[in-house]
């Protein structure tokens, strides 16, 4: 690649795999330190190249990469024989490029048969070209003045002195924005592949439970004032079936409870956005679950030995169902343990599959499981009710 010296000098990495052997240097694949030979042919012979080359020995680098100059033929025939990690050719006029901000190109060869210290040798004549670009912005008056002093055997202490007083005014100039830097990084998460659900529509479910939960226990509660008015005593004694009684009552549960949580439905569905796609789903789940939840309530009222112990019976479990399973504050709101406990309530059960429902990407995403759960517990308690009615409460 090439470019001008404005952006950094440019690095021509060039390969040949045809005639590169590949039993060559070791650089650390089996887990030893690595260590590899950078050649350097240096035809500019200027201050500025040997600081590129003598880069290369400093420190921790010193200790993997060994540089030995070698001639343009010499690093050429030894790269192509396998014999080092890399060969870099610093050409004529690189100094004078880099001061006067021209183009210039550096040829970089790496060796293919290794794996880690090609791509060190890369990054790091990257990095020096960048640094030795940025340093000619910020000092490059001071740089031209020592070359200069020393082209002209002109180069003494007020030289050095004046030139490192202009580094340190330059220095402190920008210490305000280097330190701290005047650009703040942040990391931030990438954002999710699915859309945030808001907060406020996760109390939508809740809301509908609380409200199927209080038309339920009422609809349950008029076994009692059935039982107070005859119509179960009169019922034993008519031909037709209790069971049928008991269908007929779940059947209007159902109708009532469609008509109460369909309402609380659109009323969220309106105010929340929801495709309405999900409006049939939502609503037979919530009819159905209504039923089961109206069974049950029904088999408490008529274990109770009188009306007003059923009524606080009831009350007594409908309200801490109801702070549990999720009707004042939503799932995601309470800490995980509670949350896990309150899933595993009635009410709390079918608010977690309505929370499903209603915020998936497509309608019916209520799992079979789940209907049938409530389905068997709709049945069961239906059943149990009309023993109840067969064992007596009817008969009271």
């Amino acid at each position: 690649m090439e470019a001008g010296f404005a952006g950094h000098t440019p690095v021509d990495q060039r390969s040949d795999y045809d005639r590169w052997p590949h039993n060559v240097i070791d650089d650390g694949g089996d887990g030893a330190k690595p260590r590899g030979i950078l050649l350097i042919a240096d035809q500019d012979a200027s201050v500025i190249s040997g600081l590129v080359a003598g880069a290369f020995s400093q420190g921790e680098l010193g200790d993997l990469i060994t540089v030995e100059k070698v001639s343009v033929d010499q690093g050429r025939e030894r790269i192509n024989a396998g014999e080092a990690s890399g060969f870099l050719v610093i050409p004529e006029g690189f100094g004078q490029a880099f001061l006067e901000s021209t183009p210039v190109r550096l040829t970089l060869k790496t060796n293919p048969a290794q794996t880690i210290l090609p791509g060190i040798i890369t990054d790091v004549t990257e990095i020096l070209l960048d640094a030795g670009f940025y340093a000619k912005q910020l000092f490059g008056s001071e740089i031209e003045m020592i070359l200069d002093a020393e082209a002209n055997d002109a180069i003494n202490d007020v030289v050095i002195a004046a030139s490192a007083v202009a580094v340190q005014h330059k220095i402190e100039a920008a210490a305000s924005q280097l330190f701290p830097p005047a650009i703040d990084i942040e990391i931030a998460e990438p954002p999710s592949d699915e859309p945030e659900v808001p907060f406020a529509l996760l109390f939508l479910p809740g809301i509908i439970l609380m409200a199927v939960m209080f038309s339920a226990n009422g609809l349950a509660a008029d076994y009692w004032a059935e039982r107070e008015q005859g119509t179960l005593r009169r019922l034993i004694f008519a031909p037709g079936k209790i069971s049928a009684f008991v269908v007929g009552k779940a059947l209007a549960a159902a109708l009532t409870i469609a008509i109460i949580g369909g309402l609380t439905l659109v009323i969220g569905f309106l105010y929340h956005g929801i495709v309405w796609t999900k409006l049939p789903s939502s609503l037979i789940w919530t009819a159905v679950s209504g039923v089961a939840l109206f069974a049950w309530f029904g088999v408490l009222q008529m274990l109770a030995p009188n009306q007003r112990a059923a009524t606080v019976m009831t009350s007594m479990i409908l309200f801490p169902m109801l702070m549990a399973g999720g009707s004042f504050f939503p799932f995601a709101a309470l800490p995980d343990w509670i949350a896990a406990i309150g899933r595993k309530t009635p009410n709390g059960f079918v608010a977690d599959r309505l929370t499903t429902e209603i915020t998936a990407s497509a309608a019916w995403s209520i799992d079979l499981y789940s209907w049938l759960i409530v389905a068997a517990t709709a049945v069961s308690g239906l059943l149990i009710c009309t023993w109840r009615l067969h064992a007596g409460f009817a008969r009271g």
